[in-house]
């Protein structure tokens, strides 16, 4: 019996030796959520196993007895780091505050002064010296010892709960981590409950213990307990604006984080396919399965709903390089994408701009400069007036090309009255022989500055094209009628001249689309700007006399009848 139990010692020892070692390792990766837990835990586990060995090996003796209760300065920390681990492993450290400190410190103080300074009896009752009993002594549980072990157990209960409930939920990426942590918290407390109720000879507890320091060990360094524990991430996941998800291989949601929820509007992500989970966005799920074809990190940009996101899948492999899952993240890049499509508009304008100055703005120059030469020449006053008209083009075409450069949007609105606008852009504009004819009127709100710009371009336009497209030789029937109709949604511009083929009135208000050689194209692209500008909609049909016609729609229904003609 001696031999045994000096043996039983010496194993407890080196026991104890490896759990301090461990305990160690993990208060240098304290950093870690849940590090520190761990350290105490298992330090209190190494605590435990000296005390019960150095009390073997003093059997007998005063310092035995010493050590029989002096083991409790092990166990009492264990416990409670244990607790406080498996609440910082399955995610519930908000729990871990003063209050749950404060908590977990009333049992060891009431225990330790029922030991210290109770009446014999309340914690044990010890009789001997023996030659039976571990010590050397007959020990006997009192009532303080029994609230303890319940306390315990149930302490015990809780963590082992907790940490099964996050396992049936985690998974395959972390179950080999949970069932390590399981089993090295199962073994000591098999043996106690042994020790306790069944007939042996030694307590089992310690002993036991020497698998709870071999399973963490492998936990630590093969499943890589620390390293890769999903508490370690989940505070840098968390603060992510970026969605990301945990898949296995199995195409399962291991984990989401709050930008994950808040991006498919399900508190409910863990556990589900992610077929289910990305039901409502089909564009991303199609994505998604293309990019899990490879092997390796994918990337690809996705347009879902005028939004777009940027999608990343990442393989994840164990210690054996085996794949146990994938990382799958998506961050919304469509601010990104709008200030780039900004950037090309604003850049096509700039190129638009340079076209019309390079080439368009040249003509007109190199005709008044010849006229003038001509003009001085000849004294011909007739060519001054070339010139001058020349000038007049010039400065039309940098007003349209500013107008067009600005991308002005609308600001000022003020209620204006449909005659009334036609009636000054008319004025405003060289019409010759044409004639202005207002049917209806209504009233309008908006830029009055823009408005008149509209309809001084859609006038321009009409007379520079030509009265009826030359179809009569009666000079009358070849004036241009330019007609301008309220209409319960809006207005609409029409003219007599040869209107725009069907095919190409889709085309007619990109920029540099003219059908007149003069034309720069830029007039009836200022008129779209514009009538977008206010929120309404314009198209390109046909007049009742075969005309173009100009319906500007959006507006909201108000109209008054009545008609009258301007020359």
């Amino acid at each position: 019996m001696a031999t045994l139990l000096v043996a039983y010692a010496f194993l407890l020892l080196v026991v104890a030796v490896v759990l301090g070692t461990l305990s160690a390792y993990a208060w240098r990766r304290r950093d870690y959520t849940g590090g520190t837990a761990l350290a105490v835990l298992l330090a209190g586990l190494s605590v435990w196993d000296l005390c019960v060995a150095a009390g073997v090996l003093t059997r007998g003796t005063d310092v035995a007895l010493l050590f029989a209760y002096g083991l409790y300065v092990g166990v009492m920390p264990a416990i409670a780091g244990l607790f406080v681990f498996s609440l910082a492993y399955t995610n519930r450290d908000r729990y871990l505050n003063r209050w749950t400190y404060a908590l977990l410190s009333i049992e060891p103080v009431v225990f330790f002064t029922a030991l210290l300074a109770g009446s014999d009896g309340l914690v044990y009752t010890v009789s001997g010296p023996t030659d039976t009993g571990m010590y050397g002594w007959t020990i006997t549980a009192g009532p303080v010892f029994w609230g303890h072990l319940v306390y315990s157990y149930a302490l015990i209960a809780a963590s082992s709960a907790l940490i099964i409930h996050y396992g049936l939920g985690s998974g395959e990426l972390y179950r080999k981590q949970v069932y390590a942590v399981l089993l090295a918290i199962g073994l000591p407390w098999f043996g106690s409950v042994l020790s306790i109720f069944g007939d042996t000879s030694i307590e089992l507890t310690p002993l036991l213990l020497a698998g709870t320091g071999i399973t963490l060990s492998w936990a630590f360094f093969r499943g890589r307990l620390l390293d890769i524990s999903p508490v370690a991430h989940r505070e840098v996941v968390e603060s992510l604006n970026s969605a990301v998800f945990v898949v296995d291989t199995n195409d399962r949601i291991l984990e989401a984080n709050d930008a994950g929820r808040r991006l498919l509007g399900d508190e409910a992500l863990v556990g589900q396919p992610v077929a289910a989970a990305l039901e409502t966005s089909p564009e991303l799920l199609e994505k998604y399965r293309s990019l899990n074809d490879d092997a390796e990190e994918t990337a690809a940009v996705v347009e879902q709903r005028d939004r777009f996101f940027d999608i990343r899948l990442t393989p994840l492999h164990d210690a054996r390089d085996a794949l146990v899952g994938r990382v799958f993240l998506v961050h919304e890049i469509t601010e990104q994408k709008q200030r780039e499509r900004e950037l090309e508009r604003r850049n096509q304008q700039l190129d638009q701009f340079a076209a019309v100055l390079s080439h368009d703005l040249r003509n007109p120059l190199n005709v008044a400069s010849g006229r003038l030469a001509l003009a001085r020449e000849r004294n011909d006053p007739e060519e001054f007036d070339r010139v001058e008209k020349a000038h007049e083009r010039m400065s039309s075409l940098i007003d349209e090309v500013l107008a067009f450069a600005r991308d002005e949007q609308t600001t000022d609105r003020v209620e204006l009255r449909l005659s009334a606008l036609a009636k000054a852009a008319w004025g405003h504009v060289d019409t010759g022989e044409a004639t202005l004819q207002i049917d209806g009127d209504r009233e309008i709100i908006g830029d009055r500055d823009q408005l008149l710009q509209l309809f001084e371009n859609v006038v321009r336009n009409s007379v520079e094209h030509g009265a009826a497209g030359g179809r009569s030789d009666d000079a009358a029937d070849r004036a241009v009628t330019i007609r301008v109709d309220a209409t319960p949604e809006g207005f609409a511009i029409g003219d007599n001249g040869p209107g725009v083929p069907p095919e190409k009135r889709a085309e007619i208000f990109t920029h540099g689309v003219s059908s007149s050689e003069s034309g720069t194209g830029l007039g009836l692209a200022i008129v779209q700007h514009v009538v977008e500008s206010h929120g309404w909609d314009v198209e390109m049909t046909e007049s009742r006399s075969g005309g173009a016609k100009l319906v500007v729609s959006g507006l909201g229904a108000e109209s008054t009848q009545r008609s009258e003609s301007v020359s």
